[in-house]
């Protein structure tokens, strides 16, 4: 995560804010002409303007604009949040944008999507034409350019919006299309279902696909009054819906804290030295039944009725050895680990060491360390490139670089979140916190390496196993949302055999 700038006075962020607010309604119309501008669409008529608030348990903090035009044949389409969060004390506006266009029938012409979370900046735009879909992504000053097939049941928003409102609202019903992932260039099959039930104006949808083999199961909002769908978000494992209001709404300009909740206090306090022994851990979770956590070759996992007993040590657990498969995505680029990109094969480069994998991996980790030298901030979630780009963040940009480096070597590294016992990127003392951290596979088995903290030891409990996502981790803080940890100790070493 990555954090912002710190924020003014109150009243100097509410006057902004208002202004802010001014400026958006009086500049509606330019923008979309701009956004047509830039989609080459014609002349621009007056947008229609929804808007919804941003919420979590019941709170505003945000709010999204919808926009939407249609210009005889070509419907044009804008959707833009701004959401507070904080963390450690600095404050800043998330934002995010989304353009399409596409025919009057629902034929998708273009998508584009831009992010910003502090100095994390992210735009990717899709043109769709004689049934490909070229894509271009930028990350601060990099690009890159893929070109997928579009297939034919294809939608993008406005085709979306259409497709539900189509549907009777008071009676089960699904449907399947396909849309794109901007973020990781690629098409993805979507099966969007609902109930029938609807809560007051919002009517619950579910949203199903696949992706690298693992179930995706969304709950979605549709508003009845808008007929659009309403945008959730996942940040930090807490939920954000948003829910719709009249165009004169104006939230407060509160600041969700992101770490709220993400820290689980130890029984005990451990010393340096007993970090480095055999320790236990026993884990409850508010579902009631026992934890699901995996089994590295650090760590085993013995489940008891509803707890999970987890044992650390450099060789407590035994795990599986990755077939060939597994190890080819290890080394592979991704998303979030462009191992392939220019600027991170030149670091990898200037950090390669002789010697076995562990000794190259000390000098990767001496070398992010080294290279790291920006603020270390806790709000956000960038890639390895926008890492090496800013050259700041907290343990997931370290990790994320870290395994980016570590396959541009052809190391196979994959990266795995959990909790350690430390207050460096949290502030808290005698908790656990979430982190991130990389393990390689040295030929016979999985060993860690932590960048963020400079050394791997008994504090480092593995909740997930993933390839570096930005999913991946929403899904481990939601995970240490619902833990506790209700027993910890060091194991008494084994006497020797006589």
């Amino acid at each position: 995560m990555r954090a912002g700038v710190t924020s003014s006075a109150a009243t100097g962020r509410t006057a902004a804010r208002d202004a802010a607010v001014r400026l958006a309604r009086r500049s509606l119309r330019l923008a979309l002409c701009l956004a047509a501008a830039v989609l080459a669409h014609p002349a621009c008529a007056a947008p229609m303007l929804q808007i919804a608030l941003i919420e979590q348990d019941g709170t505003s903090y945000g709010r999204v604009l919808f926009e939407r035009r249609e210009d005889g044949a070509t419907v044009r389409t804008r959707e833009q949040s701004r959401l507070g969060i904080s963390a450690l004390g600095a404050r800043e506006w998330r934002s995010s944008e989304r353009l399409s266009s596409e025919t009057a029938d629902g034929r998708p012409l273009s998508q584009v999507q831009r992010s910003a979370s502090g100095p994390a900046v992210a735009q990717a735009e899709a043109r769709i034409r004689d049934g490909e879909i070229r894509l271009l992504r930028r990350e601060g000053p990099y690009t890159r350019r893929d070109v997928l097939a579009a297939p034919a049941d294809l939608l993008v928003d406005a085709g979306l919006q259409r497709r539900i409102a189509a549907q009777a609202p008071d009676r089960p019903w699904s449907f399947d299309y396909s849309e794109i992932d901007l973020t990781a260039a690629r098409v993805v099959a979507v099966r969007m279902s609902s109930h029938g039930r609807a809560d007051g104006d919002r009517l619950e949808l579910l949203r199903e696909a696949e992706v690298d083999g693992k179930p995706q199961r969304q709950r979605l909002y549709w508003s009845l009054s808008q007929q659009r769908l309403l945008p959730s978000w996942e940040i930090a494992g807490a939920r954000f819906d948003s829910r719709a209001c009249a165009e004169d709404c104006d939230p407060p300009a509160r600041y969700y804290d992101l770490l709220d909740g993400l820290a689980l206090p130890s029984p005990y306090r451990f010393p340096a030295a007993a970090r480095r022994r055999t320790l236990r851990y026993v884990f409850e979770n508010a579902t009631g039944t026992a934890p699901p956590l995996p089994t590295t070759g650090e760590q085993a996992v013995v489940q008891r009725g509803r707890r999970s007993i987890v044992t650390i040590c450099s060789g407590c657990g035994e795990e599986t050895a990755p077939d060939a498969d597994a190890l080819a995505r290890y080394r592979a680029p991704n998303a979030w680990v462009q191992s392939d990109h220019a600027a991170l094969r030149a670091l990898a480069r200037e950090a390669r060491a002789n010697g076995s994998t562990e000794a190259r991996m000390h000098k990767l980790v001496r070398f992010v360390q080294s290279y790291m030298t920006g603020e270390r901030r806790s709000l956000g979630y960038a890639s390895a490139l926008q890492a090496a780009e800013s050259r700041s963040g907290d343990c997931t940009e370290f990790a994320l670089l870290l395994a980016a480096l570590a396959r541009a070597q052809q190391i196979p590294a994959r990266v795995v979140g959990g909790l350690v016992y430390s207050s460096h990127f949290t502030g808290k003392g005698e908790v656990f916190s979430p982190h991130a951290w990389v393990q390689v596979w040295n030929g016979t088995r999985w060993i860690s390496f932590d960048a963020g903290l400079g050394d791997f030891d008994s504090t480092h409990i593995v909740l997930a196993i993933g390839d570096g996502s930005a999913g991946d981790y929403a899904g481990l803080l939601r995970q240490v949302r619902s833990l506790r940890l209700v027993d910890a100790g060091q194991l008494a070493p084994h006497p020797p055999t006589p």
